[in-house]
């Protein structure tokens, strides 16, 4: 009778740890809009919508995976000293964050965190009767805060530091060079890499 009872016991702690388990690796969504990709290019006169998701990988860590599709607006900004000024830009970017929690609120992913992003962004766009393909790929540690709301609303902000490569080619020469403000880099040619900032506020909501 001991021993049933003991075994019994057991069975009920293990039965409490796996619910408490199952109730700190509650699952969500958070659907969210970005600020940071209404800069579309950022050297280019163009915009951006960006959008995406975050979910839980384990206790505290969770993933955001956004896209965003890129546009010129050709009156946008015009021919200014920090902008080139292209005709028919399309392109589109990745941005895949992971983020290290430092805090945690019952079961939830909010407050402060750490963690790193990588971003891959393709761009065709005309200067000067030449079709120019333009590729970066980044790397950056990042650090950020998240508020969740009882309703479930959610405001993001970070921003982090990082390495950037830019590789671009156009279909012909016959232009004049125009270069990728802070850098000596041509916006048409060439591959190098740079250091870089990244930013980012979002607002959104969790399912």
């Amino acid at each position: 009778m001991h021993k049933q009872f003991a075994i019994f016991t057991l069975l009920l702690l293990f039965m409490s740890t796996c619910a408490q388990n199952n109730t700190f690796q509650k699952k969500f969504v958070d659907v969210s809009l970005s600020m940071a990709g209404v800069e579309g290019d950022r050297v280019t006169n163009s915009m951006g919508i960006q959008a995406g998701i975050e979910f839980r990988l384990k206790n505290n860590v969770g993933m955001q995976c956004d896209l965003r599709y890129i546009f010129d607006v050709p009156r946008l900004r015009g021919n200014g000293y920090f902008i080139i000024h292209v005709d028919n830009l399309t392109g589109f970017a990745i941005h895949t964050d992971v983020k290290i929690y430092l805090r945690q609120s019952g079961d939830q992913l909010t407050g402060g965190y750490f963690g790193g992003q990588v971003l891959y962004q393709y761009t065709i766009s005309s200067l000067q009767d030449n079709r120019v393909n333009r590729t970066k790929a980044d790397l950056y540690g990042i650090t950020g805060w998240k508020y969740l709301g009882n309703t479930g609303f959610l405001f993001e902000v970070s921003a982090g530091i990082g390495m950037q490569l830019i590789s671009s080619y156009s279909s012909g020469k016959n232009y004049s060079v125009s270069n990728e403000f802070p850098w000596s880099k041509p916006y048409g040619s060439g591959t190098n890499i740079y250091p870089d900032l990244t930013w980012n506020i979002r607002i959104g909501w969790r399912f």
